[in-house]
């Protein structure tokens, strides 16, 4: 079996108490809208379906605790004694975290989707008249905005929260702090490249104008994910 793969399995088993707590909760919200929204009314707990689009800093905050576990579980030598490149071994975590982060995406916006037609369906039915037309949403266009709002941000995050742990792994003290200050200084880093990086891309012309924030989170993430794993090869040990 190919080493990384390994890796993302070992991983996908060590989050597999966090998964399936995240998983069945956005499953039994699911349920709960889908069952209310049957009658093809608004109802209030379809706000309900907010709260999984809420958890990239939930999944940010896991991909922390499971590198800095290794230290606190003093399970590090045995870790980065294995025979495979170190900066390998908190990607395996970031990927096993981004499959988690997939599942909940897909799971909350499929309910979404199987409420979306019929209670836009009946809303248009109760406001029909000669002067308005009837409204029409795409499901791919559903898919594809909340998945590009939501990747994007699950990807700055979690590129963030990997290099933020590297740099905790490099410092033996105030970890909180070095924490707090590679966030603060990704997101600095972010807002000062948004404007420079859109006009790039503008002027290019090769992406949908509604797309181009969302490559550019993602794109960031994937840069700051870059950065940690870099600094944990070269720099981090036990």
């Amino acid at each position: 079996m190919n080493p990384f793969m390994a890796l993302y399995l070992k991983e996908l088993k060590g989050n597999r108490l966090v998964s399936a707590v995240m998983l069945v909760a956005t499953g039994a919200i699911v349920l709960v809208v889908v069952s209310d929204a049957s009658d093809g009314g608004m109802h209030a707990t379809m706000s309900l379906l907010m709260l999984p689009y809420l958890s990239p800093p939930v999944l940010a905050g896991l991909l922390m605790h499971s590198i800095s576990q290794e230290w606190s579980g003093n399970t590090q030598h045995q870790w980065l004694a294995l025979p495979v490149p170190h900066s390998m071994l908190p990607l395996a975590k970031l990927a096993a975290v981004s499959t988690l982060a997939l599942g909940v995406f897909v799971l909350n916006t499929l309910g979404l989707h199987m409420i979306l037609d019929q209670t836009i369906a009946a809303l248009g039915e109760s406001i029909r008249s000669p002067g308005l037309e009837h409204i029409n949403i795409e499901a791919g266009d559903v898919w594809s905005m909340i998945g590009g709002l939501f990747g994007s941000m699950t990807a700055l995050l979690l590129g963030l929260a990997l290099a933020a742990a590297s740099f905790r792994m490099l410092v033996p003290r105030f970890k909180g702090l070095v924490t707090v200050s590679v966030f603060l200084g990704g997101f600095w880093l972010t807002g000062r490249l948004a404007d420079t990086v859109g006009e790039a891309l503008r002027g290019g012309a090769a992406v949908a104008e509604a797309h181009q924030a969302y490559l550019f989170l993602a794109g960031m993430g994937v840069l700051f994910a870059a950065m940690g794993a870099y600094l944990f090869e070269k720099h981090v040990d036990a």
